[in-house]
This record gives C-alpha cells, sequence and structure tokens, in this order.
C-alpha cells in the first residue's frame, strides 16, 4: 500500500497553512498543551523556528506524497535525551479534511517510531493525551504503547477538568511487534478496529 503522506522539513510556504490551524479552536479542542490564537507574526516564528535544527525537540511537515508535497499537517518530537535513549511524541495535527481518514494519522505515527527506535535506537518513547480524546487512546493501545500513568483532572478546558493518559512504548516491545509484520498499517486498522467496539465508542 502506497503512502498517503511524507514528512519533510518546515518550509516558508508553509505559514499560511499554520496560521489557520494555530486559530482554529476546534482543531486545537483535544491537545494537551496550551492553546492560544496566533498572531501572523507568531505563526512566522513558529515556522522559522521548526525549521532549525534543534537536539532536543524536532518537528516535521506532514505533506500530501506527490510532486507538490503540499502541507496536510504536522508531527513532532520533545524531551529528545540522548543520554537517557529516551523521547517524548510532542503531538500531530492532521488538518486537511481530505486526510483525515486515519491513515495518515497512522502513517505519522509509523514514521516516528521509526525515527526513533531506528535511526535514533532509543530505548523508549513516550507520550500522553487526554482521556477523552478516544482516537489517540485507541492508537496507542494499537502500537502497543502501555498505560503507565492516569493523572485525574489535571487539564483545564473551558472550565472543565480532564484526566491525562501517560503511556510508553519500549525498544524491546517495537521490535517484538515489528518482526512480528504487526505494524502493517491494515494490520493496526484491524487492531483499531476492533478496539473501538469493544469501548463502545
Amino acid at each position: 500500500m502506497e503512502q498517503t503522506v511524507l514528512f519533510r522539513v518546515f518550509e516558508e510556504r508553509d505559514i499560511d497553512f499554520v496560521y489557520r490551524c494555530k486559530n482554529d479552536e476546534k482543531l486545537n479542542s483535544q491537545i494537551v498543551g496550551q492553546w492560544r490564537p496566533f498572531t501572523y507574526a507568531d505563526a512566522c516564528k513558529w515556522v522559522q523556528g521548526c525549521m532549525v535544527d534543534h537536539q532536543e525537540y524536532k518537528f516535521w511537515a506532514v505533506c500530501t506524497n506527490d510532486d507538490e508535497k503540499r502541507i496536510v499537517g504536522w508531527v513532532s518530537l520533545s524531551n529528545i535525551n540522548y543520554k537517557d535513549q529516551s523521547a517524548h511524541f510532542h503531538g500531530i495535527v492532521i488538518a486537511d479534511p481530505m486526510y483525515r481518514d486515519g491513515f495518515a494519522w497512522i502513517e505519522s505515527y509509523l514514521f516516528i517510531l521509526d525515527y526513533v527506535f531506528n535511526k535514533l535506537a532509543f530505548e523508549s518513547l513516550t507520550g500522553s493525551c487526554l482521556i477523552e480524546h478516544k482516537h489517540s487512546t485507541l492508537i496507542s493501545q494499537a502500537l502497543y504503547f502501555t498505560v503507565y500513568e492516569i493523572e485525574k483532572e489535571s487539564i483545564c478546558r473551558h472550565g472543565k477538568m480532564y484526566d491525562l493518559e501517560k503511556h510508553v512504548l519500549k525498544k524491546n516491545d517495537y521490535i517484538t511487534h515489528y518482526n512480528n509484520s504487526e505494524y502493517d498499517i491494515m494490520s493496526i486498522v484491524m487492531r483499531m478496529s476492533k478496539l473501538r467496539r469493544l469501548s463502545n465508542c
């Protein structure tokens, strides 16, 4: 199956897209971090910051798999720690409605897993999400992350408190499942479908 999206460094042409995304309150409603509207200058600064090669964090533009390579979202790592051989899945945004069927989302996760465990050869990847964000909790289960902590009512959104799920994937587990061909996209889709039925969501 051909990939629906590719991953590249950010470019100046991405600023307009980022500006629209950063000011879309619905799109940002279930992020773990803080949200605030961006000015156009903020968007310029943000994109330019993503274009720089940082040691502790890294952003990639998720783009169309064609000659145009038009941005449709982004994915990122934070807390990149070479000493401890660990990193944190900072976030993923797939904003273009044409690419929100789930495949670009899964491909972005697989890209991060490959980068962390194969390119960096790290030992662990952590992540977090609001428990109410069912798509994130389901995909973390489908990719064999293990929940190691639930922070009760630790995130406030619009005056309501939400629980935060923290999960981790270890290199040995990743390798085992990878060697068993369990990171094939259709296998992941089938596991997510089964998990969705079991959780009635």
